[in-house]
């Protein structure tokens, strides 16, 4: 087999389907070496990256085939398609559709096969611990500052059977751990008949009793009552939730056109809490949306211990071409940094009390790579730790907390 190298910028959405690319060019037996740029255009920086990571990999691979595809293929598609060096540029509509990738040069006819024949026959996710599968794709909030209806399109669910059937071949595979991924999460089933997101997750848990299910960022306004029970009472779902905030002020969030509320997000933090103690809440923040004030963003400060959270990612906002947000009046770049900055201070500082909380107690996680003597993984809530000790990675091990650093909590077994 010919070396296929895949890219991957932005979301763990992405690295599924990168994954997906990766077992269709590598079936066809390329020639060339094969270079794909899975891209993202979530922010300005992140297209301005992913056009960077182009160039580098055109630059470095001169004899390869380089394909373009992501959310970049859209926003910036007559740049790539202009580019020197560039073989394709595939949209993401289309990035799965084993068609698109006939063009390549390859050494025999191309083997006549479904997507799902495909991906039984590769191995998948071979360099990670835990498996992403993704669940649902686009969405239809349109959100004031999002791009990504534009380039995702709108909201649509992967069949049930097609989950089983995946999660089977994961199984196989020996993962022990997979990540249930979407755009929007919870609008799973809304183009489908009768179900919906706590269906599939049940249905998981009912035919493999043994895997630990983790769900990738979700909306908390999209957070059912079923949903609700489900994630607070199974314990083969992982006590971590990545919640799509954005903001701590009301009045932000509407500007933002956002579902939910800041006392929204403060009590479906306290109700999952109340069942689940262990459970540790991250989310998005966007600093310096256009007419935010110095007391709307203190409320995003606020936010963070009102409602306990402690894994934060931080985006200074950037307009997008084509959303309403970026024809409101701007944030001169000084305050955006400025309050980026400010928000990932408190960010760090709410991640090392709760690192500090956790000193003296037992934490249960997986190991995910040797490094020298030392072992490094994710506890089951997500948090980082590294252990003086060589363990098998992909093991699932039980240590005590004995101290913590900036960015892991150091345990013994």
């Amino acid at each position: 087999m010919q070396k296929v190298k895949i890219i991957t910028l932005g979301c763990r959405f992405n690295f599924d389907e990168s994954e997906i690319s990766k077992a269709i060019i590598s079936c066809m037996e390329p020639k060339n070496d094969v270079v794909l740029v899975n891209t993202c255009s979530v922010t300005h920086e992140a297209e301005r990256q992913s056009k960077q990571a182009v160039r580098k990999a055109i630059r470095e691979n001169p004899n390869a085939t380089v394909i373009v595809t992501g959310c970049a293929a859209k926003t910036s598609k007559d740049y790539f398609e202009n580019l020197d060096g560039v073989f394709k540029v595939i949209q993401n509509d289309k990035k799965e559709d084993i068609e698109e990738y006939i063009a390549i040069p390859h050494i025999s006819d191309f083997k006549n096969l479904t997507q799902n024949e495909i991906l039984n026959r590769a191995r998948l996710f071979e360099d990670k611990t835990r498996a992403f599968l993704q669940v649902q794709n686009g969405c239809d909030h349109f959100c004031s500052y999002c791009i990504v209806p534009f380039t995702r399109g709108r909201s649509r669910s992967v069949t049930l059977s097609e989950i089983i059937e995946r999660i089977h071949r994961f199984v196989e595979l020996g993962f022990k751990e997979v990540v249930l991924s979407g755009i929007d999460i919870t609008s799973y089933g809304k183009d489908l008949n009768g179900t919906n997101l706590t269906d599939v997750i049940k249905n998981i848990i009912d035919k493999f009793p043994n895997l630990r299910v983790r769900i990738s960022s979700i909306d908390p306004k999209g957070i059912t009552d079923d949903l609700l029970d489900l994630i607070t009472s199974e314990q083969q779902i992982m006590p971590h939730f990545h919640l799509s905030i954005q903001s701590g002020s009301n009045d932000v969030l509407k500007m933002m056109k956002r579902r939910h509320s800041r006392e929204d997000v403060i009590d479906i933090c306290n109700k999952i809490r109340d069942k689940r103690s262990d459970v540790v809440f991250g989310c998005d923040f966007i600093a310096g949306f256009p007419s935010e004030t110095e007391l709307m963003f203190n409320d995003t400060l606020n936010l963070i211990d009102e409602a306990n959270l402690s894994l934060m990612h931080v985006f200074p906002y950037s307009p997008r071409r084509g959303t309403l947000a970026a024809s409101m009046v701007q944030l001169p770049n000084s305050i955006i940094t400025d309050r980026a900055k400010r928000l990932r201070i408190k960010s760090k500082e709410a991640k090392q009390k709760l690192f500090k909380n956790l000193v003296g107690t037992k934490m249960q996680g997986i190991v995910e790579q040797m490094s020298g003597t030392t072992s490094i993984g994710k506890t089951d809530n997500f948090l980082p730790f590294i252990i003086n000790k060589n363990l098998p990675e992909n093991s699932l091990i039980t240590f005590d907390v004995i101290s913590y650093t900036d960015d892991f909590l150091h345990g013994a077994v």
